[in-house]
Protein backbone atom coordinates (compact mmCIF):
# COMPACT_ATOMS: atom_id res chain seq x y z
CA UNK A 1 0.00 0.00 0.00
CA UNK A 2 1.62 3.30 -1.04
CA UNK A 3 1.81 6.18 1.42
CA UNK A 4 0.11 9.32 0.17
CA UNK A 5 1.57 12.62 1.36
CA UNK A 6 -0.89 15.46 1.93
CA UNK A 7 -0.40 18.96 3.25
CA UNK A 8 -0.84 18.82 7.03
CA UNK A 9 -1.74 21.94 9.01
CA UNK A 10 0.46 24.18 6.85
CA UNK A 11 3.68 22.91 8.40
CA UNK A 12 6.83 22.11 6.46
CA UNK A 13 9.80 19.93 7.27
CA UNK A 14 11.63 22.78 9.01
CA UNK A 15 9.41 22.06 12.00
CA UNK A 16 11.21 19.06 13.61
CA UNK A 17 7.90 17.36 14.43
CA UNK A 18 7.17 16.85 10.74
CA UNK A 19 10.29 14.97 9.56
CA UNK A 20 10.88 13.14 12.85
CA UNK A 21 7.34 11.70 12.94
CA UNK A 22 6.97 11.06 9.21
CA UNK A 23 9.95 10.95 6.83
CA UNK A 24 12.25 9.49 9.47
CA UNK A 25 9.74 6.76 10.36
CA UNK A 26 8.83 5.86 6.77
CA UNK A 27 12.50 5.70 5.74
CA UNK A 28 13.35 3.29 8.55
CA UNK A 29 10.31 1.11 7.86
CA UNK A 30 11.79 0.32 4.43
CA UNK A 31 14.93 -1.01 6.14
CA UNK A 32 13.05 -3.24 8.59
CA UNK A 33 12.26 -6.93 8.41
CA UNK A 34 8.54 -6.50 9.01
CA UNK A 35 5.31 -7.53 7.33
CA UNK A 36 3.57 -5.12 4.97
CA UNK A 37 0.54 -5.13 7.26
CA UNK A 38 2.54 -3.94 10.27
CA UNK A 39 4.47 -1.45 8.14
CA UNK A 40 1.24 0.07 6.81
CA UNK A 41 -0.30 0.22 10.29
CA UNK A 42 2.71 1.94 11.85
CA UNK A 43 3.09 4.37 8.95
CA UNK A 44 -0.58 5.33 9.13
CA UNK A 45 -0.41 5.90 12.89
CA UNK A 46 2.54 8.25 12.60
CA UNK A 47 1.36 10.12 9.52
CA UNK A 48 -2.31 10.51 10.42
CA UNK A 49 -2.39 10.38 14.22
CA UNK A 50 0.81 11.15 16.09
CA UNK A 51 2.22 13.83 13.79
CA UNK A 52 -0.96 15.95 13.41
CA UNK A 53 -1.80 15.64 17.12
CA UNK A 54 1.60 16.89 18.23
CA UNK A 55 1.50 19.64 15.62
CA UNK A 56 -1.78 20.84 17.10
CA UNK A 57 -0.14 20.90 20.53
CA UNK A 58 2.73 22.89 19.03
CA UNK A 59 0.31 25.39 17.47
CA UNK A 60 -1.33 25.97 20.85
CA UNK A 61 2.06 26.41 22.46
CA UNK A 62 3.12 28.90 19.78
CA UNK A 63 -0.04 30.99 20.23
CA UNK A 64 0.59 31.00 23.97
CA UNK A 65 4.25 31.94 23.47
CA UNK A 66 3.34 34.84 21.16
CA UNK A 67 0.81 36.30 23.60
CA UNK A 68 3.13 35.66 26.55
CA UNK A 69 6.01 37.53 24.92
CA UNK A 70 3.70 40.35 23.86
CA UNK A 71 2.41 40.75 27.40
CA UNK A 72 5.90 40.80 28.88
CA UNK A 73 7.20 43.33 26.35
CA UNK A 74 4.35 45.81 26.69
CA UNK A 75 3.63 45.65 30.41
CA UNK A 76 5.03 48.26 32.79
CA UNK A 77 4.69 48.32 36.57
CA UNK A 78 1.61 50.23 37.75
CA UNK A 79 2.14 53.85 38.77
CA UNK A 80 -1.41 54.51 39.98
CA UNK A 81 -4.11 52.47 41.77
CA UNK A 82 -5.80 51.32 38.55
CA UNK A 83 -3.81 49.18 36.15
CA UNK A 84 -4.62 46.78 33.35
CA UNK A 85 -3.18 43.28 33.64
CA UNK A 86 -2.53 41.60 30.25
CA UNK A 87 -4.22 38.28 29.68
CA UNK A 88 -3.64 35.34 27.37
CA UNK A 89 -6.87 35.00 25.39
CA UNK A 90 -8.82 31.74 25.68
CA UNK A 91 -6.15 30.38 28.01
CA UNK A 92 -8.32 27.78 29.70
CA UNK A 93 -9.81 26.51 26.43
CA UNK A 94 -6.38 26.34 24.81
CA UNK A 95 -4.96 24.36 27.73
CA UNK A 96 -7.89 21.97 27.63
CA UNK A 97 -7.35 21.41 23.90
CA UNK A 98 -3.61 20.92 24.42
CA UNK A 99 -4.29 18.23 27.03
CA UNK A 100 -6.86 16.54 24.79
CA UNK A 101 -4.44 16.24 21.88
CA UNK A 102 -1.51 15.26 24.13
CA UNK A 103 -3.48 12.53 25.92
CA UNK A 104 -4.62 11.06 22.60
CA UNK A 105 -1.04 11.26 21.33
CA UNK A 106 -0.01 9.05 24.27
CA UNK A 107 -2.84 6.63 23.46
CA UNK A 108 -1.77 6.51 19.81
CA UNK A 109 1.82 5.85 20.88
CA UNK A 110 0.51 2.78 22.72
CA UNK A 111 -1.21 1.72 19.49
CA UNK A 112 2.21 1.84 17.81
CA UNK A 113 3.52 -0.40 20.59
CA UNK A 114 0.61 -2.77 19.93
CA UNK A 115 1.45 -2.94 16.22
CA UNK A 116 5.15 -3.56 16.86
CA UNK A 117 4.99 -5.93 19.82
CA UNK A 118 1.55 -7.53 19.58
CA UNK A 119 0.32 -6.04 22.86
CA UNK A 120 -3.25 -4.92 23.53
CA UNK A 121 -3.11 -1.52 25.21
CA UNK A 122 -6.20 0.64 24.72
CA UNK A 123 -6.19 3.63 27.05
CA UNK A 124 -3.53 6.31 27.50
CA UNK A 125 -3.48 5.63 31.24
CA UNK A 126 -2.19 2.11 30.56
CA UNK A 127 1.21 3.64 29.87
CA UNK A 128 2.03 3.55 33.58
CA UNK A 129 -0.93 2.17 35.49
CA UNK A 130 -3.81 -0.23 35.01
CA UNK A 131 -6.05 -2.56 36.94
CA UNK A 132 -4.71 -6.01 37.78
CA UNK A 133 -4.18 -8.51 36.31
CA UNK A 134 -3.42 -6.32 33.28
CA UNK A 135 0.06 -4.83 33.05
CA UNK A 136 0.88 -1.24 32.20
CA UNK A 137 3.38 -0.63 29.40
CA UNK A 138 6.10 0.14 31.95
CA UNK A 139 5.43 -3.07 33.89
CA UNK A 140 5.08 -5.10 30.70
CA UNK A 141 8.42 -3.82 29.41
CA UNK A 142 10.14 -4.59 32.70
CA UNK A 143 8.77 -8.14 32.68
CA UNK A 144 9.05 -8.90 28.96
CA UNK A 145 11.97 -6.86 27.66
CA UNK A 146 13.95 -6.52 30.88
CA UNK A 147 14.03 -4.11 33.80
CA UNK A 148 17.45 -2.72 32.85
CA UNK A 149 16.90 -2.69 29.08
CA UNK A 150 17.14 0.71 27.35
CA UNK A 151 13.54 0.64 26.14
CA UNK A 152 12.20 -0.04 29.63
CA UNK A 153 14.28 2.84 30.99
CA UNK A 154 12.91 5.07 28.23
CA UNK A 155 9.33 4.26 29.25
CA UNK A 156 10.06 4.80 32.95
CA UNK A 157 11.68 8.17 32.26
CA UNK A 158 8.59 9.28 30.33
CA UNK A 159 6.19 8.52 33.21
CA UNK A 160 6.26 11.98 34.92
CA UNK A 161 5.38 13.79 31.67
CA UNK A 162 2.78 11.19 30.68
CA UNK A 163 1.06 11.19 34.08
CA UNK A 164 1.03 15.00 34.30
CA UNK A 165 -0.86 15.12 30.99
CA UNK A 166 -3.24 12.23 31.72
CA UNK A 167 -4.10 13.38 35.24
CA UNK A 168 -4.63 16.99 34.13
CA UNK A 169 -6.85 15.95 31.22
CA UNK A 170 -8.85 13.57 33.42
CA UNK A 171 -9.37 16.43 35.88
CA UNK A 172 -10.79 18.51 33.01
CA UNK A 173 -13.10 15.71 31.88
CA UNK A 174 -14.22 14.75 35.40
CA UNK A 175 -13.68 17.75 37.71
CA UNK A 176 -13.72 16.73 41.34
CA UNK A 177 -13.31 13.06 40.40
CA UNK A 178 -10.42 10.64 40.84
CA UNK A 179 -7.86 13.12 39.44
CA UNK A 180 -9.34 16.13 41.23
CA UNK A 181 -9.79 19.56 39.65
CA UNK A 182 -7.41 21.45 37.37
CA UNK A 183 -6.90 25.15 38.12
CA UNK A 184 -5.50 27.47 35.43
CA UNK A 185 -4.43 31.00 36.34
CA UNK A 186 -3.77 33.74 33.78
CA UNK A 187 -1.32 36.60 34.25
CA UNK A 188 -1.54 38.17 37.68
CA UNK A 189 0.31 40.72 39.74
CA UNK A 190 3.00 40.02 42.32
CA UNK A 191 2.89 42.18 45.48
CA UNK A 192 5.80 44.24 44.12
CA UNK A 193 3.94 45.03 40.88
CA UNK A 194 5.73 42.51 38.69
CA UNK A 195 3.76 40.24 36.37
CA UNK A 196 3.20 36.71 37.63
CA UNK A 197 3.20 34.38 34.63
CA UNK A 198 0.32 31.96 33.93
CA UNK A 199 0.39 28.90 36.19
CA UNK A 200 -1.61 25.77 36.80
CA UNK A 201 -2.09 23.18 39.51
CA UNK A 202 -4.44 20.39 40.51
CA UNK A 203 -6.31 19.85 43.76
CA UNK A 204 -8.31 16.97 45.22
CA UNK A 205 -10.37 17.01 48.38
CA UNK A 206 -8.84 20.32 49.40
CA UNK A 207 -5.27 19.11 48.91
CA UNK A 208 -2.79 20.11 46.24
CA UNK A 209 -1.94 16.97 44.26
CA UNK A 210 -0.12 18.71 41.41
CA UNK A 211 2.10 21.57 42.61
CA UNK A 212 1.74 25.02 41.10
CA UNK A 213 3.99 25.21 38.05
CA UNK A 214 4.66 27.36 35.01
CA UNK A 215 2.36 26.74 32.06
CA UNK A 216 5.04 28.02 29.72
CA UNK A 217 7.64 25.52 30.98
CA UNK A 218 5.20 22.60 31.10
CA UNK A 219 3.86 23.13 27.58
CA UNK A 220 7.38 23.44 26.15
CA UNK A 221 8.63 20.42 28.09
CA UNK A 222 5.64 18.27 27.20
CA UNK A 223 6.04 18.81 23.46
CA UNK A 224 9.75 17.97 23.62
CA UNK A 225 9.19 14.88 25.75
CA UNK A 226 6.29 13.60 23.65
CA UNK A 227 8.28 14.01 20.44
CA UNK A 228 11.20 12.07 21.91
CA UNK A 229 8.85 9.37 23.22
CA UNK A 230 6.95 9.02 19.95
CA UNK A 231 10.01 8.57 17.76
CA UNK A 232 11.99 6.53 20.33
CA UNK A 233 9.26 3.90 20.66
CA UNK A 234 9.76 3.09 16.99
CA UNK A 235 13.50 3.68 16.64
CA UNK A 236 14.32 1.48 19.64
CA UNK A 237 12.30 -1.35 18.07
CA UNK A 238 13.89 -0.77 14.65
CA UNK A 239 17.38 -1.40 16.01
CA UNK A 240 16.46 -5.05 16.58
CA UNK A 241 14.55 -5.54 13.31
CA UNK A 242 16.82 -4.27 10.54
CA UNK A 243 17.00 -6.31 7.34
CA UNK A 244 20.81 -6.13 7.33
CA UNK A 245 21.93 -5.64 10.97
CA UNK A 246 25.54 -6.58 10.16
CA UNK A 247 25.77 -3.88 7.53
CA UNK A 248 23.54 -1.08 8.81
CA UNK A 249 22.76 0.51 12.15
CA UNK A 250 20.85 3.54 13.39
CA UNK A 251 22.97 6.50 14.46
CA UNK A 252 22.10 9.79 16.14
CA UNK A 253 22.78 13.00 14.23
CA UNK A 254 24.23 15.60 16.63
CA UNK A 255 21.82 18.52 16.91
CA UNK A 256 24.36 20.99 15.54
CA UNK A 257 24.79 18.84 12.41
CA UNK A 258 21.12 18.39 11.56
CA UNK A 259 19.86 19.85 8.30
CA UNK A 260 17.72 22.88 9.25
CA UNK A 261 15.52 22.23 6.22
CA UNK A 262 14.73 18.70 7.44
CA UNK A 263 16.13 18.19 10.97
CA UNK A 264 15.74 14.44 11.46
CA UNK A 265 17.41 13.08 14.60
CA UNK A 266 18.39 9.61 13.36
CA UNK A 267 19.80 8.16 10.17
CA UNK A 268 21.12 4.87 8.86
CA UNK A 269 24.87 4.36 9.17
CA UNK A 270 27.36 1.60 8.59
CA UNK A 271 27.08 -1.30 11.04
CA UNK A 272 29.77 -1.88 13.65
CA UNK A 273 31.06 -5.04 11.94
CA UNK A 274 31.37 -3.31 8.58
CA UNK A 275 33.07 -0.33 10.16
CA UNK A 276 35.60 -2.64 11.81
CA UNK A 277 36.36 -4.36 8.51
CA UNK A 278 36.82 -1.02 6.75
CA UNK A 279 39.12 0.09 9.56
CA UNK A 280 41.20 -3.07 9.16
CA UNK A 281 41.44 -2.54 5.39
CA UNK A 282 42.63 1.05 5.86
CA UNK A 283 45.27 -0.07 8.36
CA UNK A 284 46.65 -2.60 5.86
CA UNK A 285 47.00 -0.03 3.09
Amino acid sequence: MPFIFKKLLDHGTTNPIVPRLSLQILTFLKQCDVSQEVSDKVGQLYMHSLQPRLLRCWEIQERFREEFNGAISTYSSPTHPVTQIPQVSRLEAECHNFLYEAKNYIRDTLLVVNALYGTGFKEASEFSRTKKPRLSLVDWAGKTIGANEARTKLFREAVPCVELIINARNAVEHPGGYSGTLHIENFNLEPDGRLAEPMWHRTKDGRTVMPVSSLRADLDGSIHNLLVLGESVFVSWTSDHLKMPNIMQIVVIPEEHRNPVCPVKYQMGLGANLQQKLHEIRNKQ
